[in-house]
């Protein structure tokens, strides 16, 4: 397979995750990465990150009334944590069992979820959503269901900002962990130029109907996505 058409696949791809994370905040990890590492695994993970920040910069600016920095800042602190720990995983810590816990984690809160099962934004829940959206994040670039998890009840004008908001910071975070470890750099770079117009077209195509889909459609929608991911992680390192 030549180059520009791997290119073009991968574009192709990223505008699918855009266009659903333009819709409920999140999406472009869990619906892009496993094509995209199958067509070219040089995309994961800091070139996925890297264009993760222009989407989220873009969907954060546009509903930009909505950021509450109260429901933030505490998932930003475990964030840097998760990002921290992250870096050992990736320097030689075993990564399979990471993501083997992680994915039943996220399976038993999706569980809760659908029992109706509230789970209280508080210090405590916020910092430990953040930390593992950023440990898994940083490891294998989806890193968005931890998050989605506990802010799904929120309003999705709310959801939309403030996950943008989390991903911008915990993304800039984990780059900077990356380069530190020699996991990202001009080539990394060049690559994320290459393929951001799928992300840039594929939001700007999800706003012709965002605006139609009702909050109940965008927590279920939530829900999918959280239990893709937990099933796509399970099944690729078991």
């Amino acid at each position: 397979m030549s180059i520009l058409i791997e290119i073009l696949l991968v574009n192709l791809f990223l505008f699918v995750g855009a266009f659903v994370q333009g819709i409920i905040g999140y999406g472009l990890g869990i619906l892009s990465v496993p094509l995209v590492f199958m067509v070219m695994p040089s995309m994961i993970p800091a070139p996925m990150i890297f264009n993760s920040i222009f989407l989220c910069l873009i969907i954060a600016t546009d509903n930009k009334n909505y950021i509450d920095s109260n429901i933030l800042k505490w998932p930003i602190v475990g964030a840097l944590v998760g990002t921290a720990t992250a870096a050992s995983v990736l320097a030689g810590v075993e990564e399979r069992t990471f993501a083997l816990v992680f994915s039943s984690m996220l399976l038993v809160l999706i569980s809760l979820s659908v029992l109706k099962v509230k789970l209280p934004i508080n210090v405590s829940s916020s910092t430990t959503a953040g930390f593992f959206s950023a440990l898994s994040g940083t490891i294998t670039a989806i890193g968005g269901p931890p998050i989605a998890l506990l802010w799904q009840n929120l309003p999705p004008q709310v959801i939309r900002a403030n996950m943008s908001v989390f991903f911008i910071a915990s993304s800039i975070i984990a780059l900077v962990a990356l380069f530190l470890i020699g996991k990202f750099g001009w080539a990394e770079i060049k690559l994320s130029a290459a393929t951001l117009p799928g992300v840039i077209v594929g939001f700007y195509s999800s706003k012709l109907i965002v605006n139609r889909i009702p909050a109940q459609q965008v927590r279920l929608g939530i829900l999918l996505m959280s239990t893709l991911s937990s099933l796509f992680l399970f099944f690729k390192y078991f």
